[in-house]
């Protein structure tokens, strides 16, 4: 059995709790549009038609302000919403007018928006001015749904999230309409028995205009998101169904193809494996998830990628048990480090090939078990605990005489992440803290020479936006540790993100005798990301060459210090030409540890567009002359000579 790291991590947080226990959250409403959902006994078929007596109980949302093309002026079409809600469920009811026609396009989910009309809800229910549940549909009932979600001094769309919930829409001479119902089970939030105040943001695009309209309104000289929300109110009461969810499946396979030579295939071959996956409320806004045996089989493939650079693919994450719930995941990433936690690490590909000219290599590493927990508590904390185990994998192949062996293809292994972030201000400040941990059990000389035995990582991130949301103040600290042989350490040390054997590299050297290697990134950023017309941003960074997480995290390169800036000029208001325009001048200057630039340019960058939606841009950048310690793979540096780039 492996040791479980749980009680370590248990007690970080607990000292990170009382760290900032003396802090309070406070609720940064403002001035914002009010909207009332009412409740309804009556039965609401959705049929894109809102013909039931009860959608006229319902208080109209009629103030749209367009954010293009015409900022600051009403709707240009006709536009009403009612919110209605009962026990299970909340129902959003949108006639849509329009005197000209209405454009649509038919495609899979979450397609883009390209020229069509849509209609979008975002509910932030968690209330914590972080976090939103996008529900969007076009005329053809096309669904987009995500989860937006404040990542470093950026929000964030992730569209891998697929909740439950249904629309339909109909179309008609005088436009088009929208019916909603979305399940309270789909959506987390705060004791459902007690009034509730969510976020909430209702959004119409006209595609043959290009005009997006929102509910609530936000200067393009001021900053938006999330925290600049309208409330909805009158929503208690409700429940969100059971809090016990079991999936239990099983899978039959069968595959026939031609074996040829290989003497591990044959033309038949069937397998059967069954599994159950657990999903339980513990609270209305804590969530646990569980499953033993999972099958992704589900999940669409990852792109056919020939790889040529040095550095790993990275593929997003599409498997549901991780996509639930995987924003209070999200850590803050400076310029120079990785991310610290990378899901697809779990269940990944082996690492380690049988020898010989035939082998049953395995495709993917089994998760035996794995459990998470997330959600957030009433003080404020976002919380998120994984725990994995995954199967020891193996791979026959033939040697050198023709007889049948076996390899270990992965080692049996416990992934575990703990995160917890405290929002402060209403969500306009915070701050938190995230610990990994890989544990391997390596029973092998061939796995104890090529795999570490242990990886650890762990950091703290904070976020602070001021003088009226204008600036924002950021930065990380991250530490990570890895042990394991002498062998598996030289293996890391050579790696393509390390490149410790570079012949002039008088900072580096390979450690034969090395059982443990550690490392560290720090940055910190600020940003002006509103006013008038200046923004800017200034970013600093240092990522030390033994910083090393790609056990369950990802990362690129190390050996790396930067620091770059960006200066922009925009203008938002229409001319006698141009709708709007923007001048950016970016800066970028990295040296490794040695103190060789490795890169360093300057960018000044045009964009605009004309009155009829035209976009004209223009780059010109000057790279400077510096080394490139990459390219050889470990080999002596190359000269990167200066040059200009012209881009359109």
């Amino acid at each position: 059995m492996m040791r479980s790291l749980g009680p370590r991590f248990a007690a970080a947080l607990l000292i990170l709790s009382g760290f900032t226990s003396g802090l309070a959250a406070q609720d940064h409403i403002g001035d914002r549009p009010l909207h009332r959902a009412v409740p309804t006994s009556a039965a609401i078929t959705i049929d894109g038609v809102l013909d039931e007596a009860t959608w006229a109980d319902a208080p109209v949302i009629s103030e749209f302000t367009q954010f293009d093309p015409d900022e600051g002026q009403p709707v240009s079409e006709r536009t009403e919403v009612r919110i209605l809600y009962d026990r299970d469920a909340l129902y959003i009811g949108a006639r849509l007018w329009d005197r000209g026609r209405v454009q649509t396009r038919l495609g899979r989910r979450d397609m883009p928006l390209l020229d069509a009309d849509w209609f979008g809800v975002v509910i932030d229910s968690y209330h914590d001015h972080r976090t939103g549940f996008v529900f969007d549909v076009n005329p053809s009932g096309v669904q987009r749904d995500a989860v937006k979600s404040v990542t470093g001094n950026n929000e964030s769309d992730d569209n891998t999230w697929d909740a439950v919930w249904e629309v339909e829409t109909s179309i008609d001479d005088e436009g088009w309409t929208a019916e909603y119902r979305i399940p309270f089970s789909q959506i987390r939030f705060s004791d459902g028995s007690q009034p509730q105040t969510w976020g909430l943001l209702l959004e119409r695009v006209i595609g043959r205009r290009g005009e997006y309209a929102l509910s609530s309104f936000t200067p393009k000289t001021e900053r938006g998101g999330i925290p600049t929300y309208g409330h909805l109110q009158g929503v208690e009461d409700v429940d969100q169904g059971n809090p016990l969810e079991l999936l239990p499946y099983t899978v039959a396979r069968s595959e026939h193809v031609d074996p040829g030579s290989n003497p591990f295939r044959t033309d038949s071959e069937q397998e059967i494996t069954a599994g159950v996956d657990l999903r339980y409320r513990v609270t209305s806004s804590l969530t646990l998830n569980a499953t033993i045996n999972p099958d992704f089989g589900q999940v669409e493939v990852d792109p056919a990628v020939v790889n040529l650079g040095v550095y790993e693919v990275r593929f997003e994450e599409r498997r549901p048990f991780f996509v639930e719930g995987n924003e209070i995941f999200s850590f803050g990433q400076n310029t120079s480090g990785g991310s610290l936690f990378y899901s697809r690490r779990i269940g990944r590909t082996p690492q380690l090939w049988a020898p010989g000219p035939f082998a049953d290599n395995p495709a993917s590493t089994r998760i035996l078990g794995a459990v998470k927990f997330t959600g957030k508590t009433e003080s404020g904390w976002n919380l998120g605990f994984i725990e994995a185990l995954t199967s020891e994998e193996t791979a026959r192949y033939t040697n050198v005489e023709g007889g049948t062996e076996e390899a270990i293809a992965e080692p049996m292994t416990n992934y575990l992440v703990a995160r917890a972030r405290r929002d402060l201000r209403g969500g306009l400040s915070s701050i938190g803290g995230m610990l990994t941990a890989t544990s391997r059990q390596l029973d092998t000389n061939p796995t104890r020479a090529a795999l570490r035995s242990g990886a650890y990582a762990g950091g703290f991130d904070f976020r602070h936006e001021f003088a009226d949301r204008d600036w924002v103040l950021n930065g990380t600290i991250i530490g990570s540790h890895i042990r394991g042989t002498p062998d598996a350490l030289v293996r890391v040390q050579r790696a393509g993100n390390h490149f410790f054997q570079r012949p002039d590299a008088d900072h580096l050297e390979v450690d034969e005798l090395a059982t443990t290697l550690g490392g560290y990134s720090v940055g910190a950023g600020i940003a002006r990301q509103a006013g008038t017309h200046w923004r800017g941003n200034l970013n600093v960074a240092a990522t030390s060459p033994g910083f090393e997480v790609n056990d369950l995290g990802f990362q690129t390169r190390t050996d790396r210090r930067d620091i770059s800036n960006s200066i922009t000029y925009v203008e938002t208001q229409p001319g006698s030409f141009l709708r709007n325009y923007s001048v950016n001048l970016t800066s970028r200057i990295e040296h490794n540890y040695d103190w060789e630039r490795i890169i360093g340019f300057q960018f000044l960058g045009f964009s605009a567009r004309t009155l009829g939606f035209w976009n004209i841009g223009l780059n010109v950048g000057r790279f400077y002359s510096g080394v490139d310690d990459r390219s050889t793979r470990g080999g002596p540096l190359m000269k990167r000579p200066a040059n200009w780039q012209v881009g359109m």
